[in-house]
């Protein structure tokens, strides 16, 4: 049997086994990127691929966001395969933001492999959790891959947001909660809107993604800054999402009138949506994350019960250790 090689290269990998080359988040001149996602991390070289797979609302985020396809672009959703000579390629859902896909590799010689990109294994709002899949190596992420990143249970930390967004309009502030313009801020929107909440966005970028979103079943009606809508809602009392504060605060004097923007500008009160809240004190906020925490990881490793598992991101090495602990064979790519 052939021997499995990965490769880092930018923030993705080249796999090579026996004479299938595949580039995971990344590009190679002549091959088949396989891209998980929109975030910019995801994307560096994927422009020298000769064609990319991913889903068709990845596609649409990656144009809403302004990037350019200048490659040969394959659509595969959720649970469709495809193939190429010596692996077959099945699209599973990651639960991270839209049309986030991990990829299942069956090879001719009988060699299956999971790679997850970034995934969590929560329902949130918006997304559906990601799913393990039987596997005999797993190629995971490891962001939060260490025992001091356990997040409170979803349901405890919307109630938190939703408490403090209640709060905060009747004290006659205006929350802002900043959080990553693809995924988290549709998130905080969705749930805001649930809520009872009238939201404001404070970004361009993330009006454009919702409404990617809402071509892929959402429903989110976030006035955009420009509207008049807005500035009713401003005055009246509502919150705002937004994925750069300096940029919301920026935003704020150049579409309303200087005595309006003077008054909503008095009345800000920041908060940041992100898993590195957690036991940060210098961070006003809330660990809301599109990631797995320890358990999560750890948990759906398990279930893939792999032979071989290779860990990247920052924690990959600790992660990793953990995971030899657990009586697997885990190496670090980082």
């Amino acid at each position: 049997m052939s021997t499995l090689k990965l490769r880092k290269q930018s923030d993705g990998f080249i796999l090579d086994y026996g004479h299938v080359r595949l580039a995971l988040d990344t590009g190679v001149r002549g091959e088949t990127t396989l891209l998980t996602h929109a975030h910019a991390d995801h994307l560096k070289g994927i422009e020298n691929a000769h064609r990319v797979i991913a889903t068709q609302a990845t596609r649409e985020a990656l144009l809403a966001r302004g990037h350019k396809l200048r490659t040969r672009f394959e659509t595969l959703e959720h649970n469709e395969r495809t193939g190429q000579l010596g692996v077959v390629i099945t699209s599973l859902n990651a639960g991270h933001v839209v049309g986030s896909s991990m990829y299942h590799l069956e090879f001719d010689e009988g060699l299956s492999v999971l790679y997850t990109g970034d995934f969590n294994v929560v329902d949130s709002m918006v997304h559906f959790a990601a799913e393990p899949k039987a596997a005999d190596v797993l190629i995971t992420e490891a962001t939060y891959g260490t025992p001091q990143w356990v997040f409170p249970k979803r349901q405890e930390i919307y109630h938190q947001i939703l408490t403090t967004t209640e709060e905060t309009i009747e004290a006659g502030r205006i929350p802002v909660f900043q959080a990553y313009s693809l995924g988290k801020a549709q998130e905080a929107i969705a749930l805001l809107q649930w809520g009872g909440f009238n939201v404001v966005s404070g970004n361009h970028m993330i009006n454009e993604v919702c409404k990617v979103y809402n071509r892929h079943g959402s429903d989110l009606r976030a006035s955009s800054l420009r509207s008049e809508k807005a500035r009713t809602q401003l005055k009246a009392g509502c919150a705002v999402v937004s994925s750069s504060f300096h940029h919301t605060r920026k935003n704020i004097r150049a579409h309303l009138d200087s005595r309006t923007a003077s008054d909503v500008l008095g009345r800000l009160e920041h908060f940041v949506l992100s898993g590195w809240t957690l036991g940060d004190s210098s961070r006003t906020g809330f660990p809301l994350s599109a990631h797995s925490d320890f358990w999560g990881l750890l948990k759906f490793a398990k279930k893939v019960s792999p032979r071989v598992i290779y860990c990247f991101t920052g924690n990959a090495a600790e992660f990793s250790g953990h995971l030899s602990k657990e009586g697997f064979s885990a190496v670090p790519l980082e």
